[in-house]
């Protein structure tokens, strides 16, 4: 009797996206964004330039679900956190950017699941674009 094959593991990203890439243009850093210090770092720089910044609180979220996923490591799942931006000019420029980063990460980490996360403002413009690419199981 053969042997049950090996289920792949897992592959989640914790994925925040800034639509409008207030990181890059309040900080100058460039997106992709990909690791948990990373993120860390590019949130702090954000949240430092502008307190009130809503897509500072969205990375630091998504760096706390990290975060969590990795203290309840379950053998069959592997973890990644990263950023994405878009353009300051809105619209179908800063869609086409934010599908190129997502590609990109993608090849860098192959997900097979994705949790989004986002200042809230652009949900229903960001949801189908990176639901085309890969699944979103999760939407913060």
């Amino acid at each position: 009797m053969p042997k049950p094959a090996k289920k792949k593991p897992e592959r989640i990203l914790v994925l925040c996206v800034d639509r409008d890439d207030d990181l890059g243009v309040k900080t100058g850093i460039k997106t992709p964004v990909l690791g948990r210090k990373e993120n860390i770092d590019a949130a702090t720089s954000l949240a430092l330039r502008d307190p009130e910044e809503p897509d500072a609180n969205a990375m630091f979220e998504a760096v706390r679900i990290y975060d969590h996923l990795k203290t309840e490591v379950k053998e069959q799942e592997e973890y990644e956190i990263a950023t994405i931006a878009g353009s300051e000019l809105s619209g179908v420029g800063a869609d086409r950017q934010l599908v190129s980063e997502l590609v990109e990460v993608l090849d860098a980490f192959p997900a097979s699941d994705v949790i989004l996360v986002t200042d809230g403002y652009t949900d229903e413009a960001v949801l189908p674009l990176v639901e085309s690419r890969v699944p979103v199981t999760s939407v913060r």
